[in-house]
């Protein structure tokens, strides 16, 4: 096959499977909508408890990045690469026991500090349970995450959404019966979160054990610990970079202040989970594959095409995303103080959305084994965030730590495209980009006289600016009319 046509079946497989990971990634986040309606309804959790759950999620994705040691990102690596094609099933189960014994040092760890623990993310050092039961759902997810990523590796995403979102389906019963039927609170809550975990450890993990043959190998923990640790650091910054903004609203605000941000971040994690995540599951794979099949120091065409295709798509998410949340929380909850949420979307949407240029840049020193790098990158743009949240969550509150972390996800994926530029020849054009973003925040300022209006024609101007957003940014070039025209005749020519 021509390396014209192998750019072609790649784009087309990232289409399928970036499609399929959205789908499910918009079952989840649908999911979610509705355990909002649960978590956001005053009869079962108040305004306090509600950012006491942001700070238990948070704290719960930092463990299992921390407890995980990176093995499921050395584990894509490896198990991508051609020279272990012949030790698959070794990579496998190694990483499925190194995961599980992690996993449990993660539980042990969470209740030995419980009390400290609860008395800092709960306001009550006697709320242990739910401290445990965070601890619990950590230390499942590690295990989970190894047959995730087997799933990704084998192309098999229609199993992969099917996984998601049975996981979810799981997390919405045990939510539904242990809080609403049962009015446990906030332990009802973190129930519900281990049911999910379990079940997916269960389903995923004794099929991938059915799948493969047993074969235990101690000497690959050395390669997957090698490749992974500097991303578990990277990630650990990721994770403060995106969520540590909640602790600093804790430490010089109150858990309330901490609900309405979270709310916000919920709303910005559509952008993170239905385009940023969706288009990397599929993406960090293929992406790798075009550049053993282009050659290192080729041009990396396929990646300039889906940066681009990446930002138009993702802009018009972020748009929808900040146009409808006013009507969407009003919807949710009667608790006024949560309309508060509405105006720090934007600015963490949008931080989401450049969130996912660096995913293009870091697959770009992914390839080159260039980890480090990645690790060093983000955690300069973490340390940046901390230190401008310091500065702005006393002066701007909310919008002060939604301000910071678009600043911060701009800094790390201007450096580390820049750092791709330099390692494999990476060019991608930033002018989409800030087309993109111009049109998105234009759009929605001539909104914004509608906030008092009432609802369906503040509804009906905003869906027409949202109709709008396709055509005016063509308008402006981003794809040019000979690029158009060759799309419409492929189109045609499929159709």
């Amino acid at each position: 096959m021509s390396a014209d046509g192998s750019r072609h079946s790649l784009f087309r497989r990232l289409l399928g499977q970036g499609g399929l990971y959205a789908l499910s990634n918009l079952g989840v986040k649908a999911a979610g909508l509705l355990l909002l309606g649960f978590y956001l309804d005053p009869d079962l959790l108040t305004a306090a408890e509600y950012g006491h759950l942001v700070l238990l999620e948070t704290t719960a994705q930092v463990l299992v990045i921390v407890a995980g040691l990176g093995i499921g990102s050395g584990l894509l690596k490896l198990a991508t690469d051609p020279d272990h094609a012949n030790r698959r099933d070794a990579l496998l189960t190694t990483a499925l026991a190194a995961s599980a014994l992690c996993g449990g040092v993660a539980l042990l760890a969470v209740g030995a500090a419980s009390r400290p623990l609860a008395a800092f993310l709960l306001d009550d050092p006697e709320a242990t349970r739910a401290v445990w039961l965070m601890g619990t759902y950590a230390g499942l997810k590690v295990v989970a995450a190894v047959p995730y990523i087997v799933l990704r590796v084998r192309e098999r995403a229609g199993l992969f959404a099917l996984a998601a979102l049975t996981e979810i389906g799981l997390l919405l019963g045990g939510v539904a019966y242990f809080l609403a039927a049962e009015g446990a609170g906030l332990v009802g809550v973190m129930q519900g979160f281990v049911l999910a975990a379990a079940g997916a450890v269960v389903l995923l993990g004794g099929g991938l054990l059915r799948s493969l043959h047993w074969d235990l190998d101690l000497r690959l923990v050395r390669p997957l610990l090698k490749l992974g640790v500097p991303l578990a650091f990277a990630a650990i910054a990721s994770i403060a970079l995106n969520a540590g903004d909640r602790y600093m609203l804790k430490a010089f605000a109150d858990a309330e202040a901490v609900a309405v941000y979270g709310l916000a971040a919920k709303f910005g994690g559509v952008v993170n989970m239905l385009f940023v995540q969706s288009f990397n599951l599929a993406f960090s794979v293929l992406g790798l594959k075009a550049i053993a099949a282009e050659g290192r120091g080729a041009p990396l065409p396929f990646h300039r095409r889906i940066a681009r295709l990446y930002t138009v798509v993702t802009g018009w998410g972020v748009l929808g995303l900040a146009l409808l949340t006013l009507d969407v929380t009003a919807w949710l909850s009667p608790n006024p103080l949560y309309l508060q949420a509405d105006p720090l979307v934007l600015p963490i949407a949008l931080g989401f959305l450049v969130y996912g240029l660096y995913f293009v840049g870091m697959n770009v020193l992914y390839a080159h084994h260039a980890t480090g790098t990645i690790a060093g990158v983000v955690a300069g743009s973490a340390v940046l965030n901390l230190l401008l949240n310091a500065v702005a969550i006393p002066a701007l509150g909310g919008m002060g730590a939604a301000l910071t972390s678009l600043a911060a996800y701009a800094v790390l994926a201007a450096v580390t495209l820049l750092r791709a530029a330099q390692v494999g020849g990476l060019r991608v054009s930033l002018r989409a980009l800030s087309t993109v973003v111009a049109v998105v925040v234009a759009l929605w300022m001539v909104a914004q006289p509608t906030t008092a209006w009432e609802t369906w024609p503040r509804l009906g101007v905003r869906i027409a600016l949202l109709a709008s957003y396709p055509l005016v940014v063509l308008a402006l070039g981003v794809y040019s009319r000979a690029e158009l025209r060759a799309l419409t005749s492929r189109l045609r020519r499929r159709g």
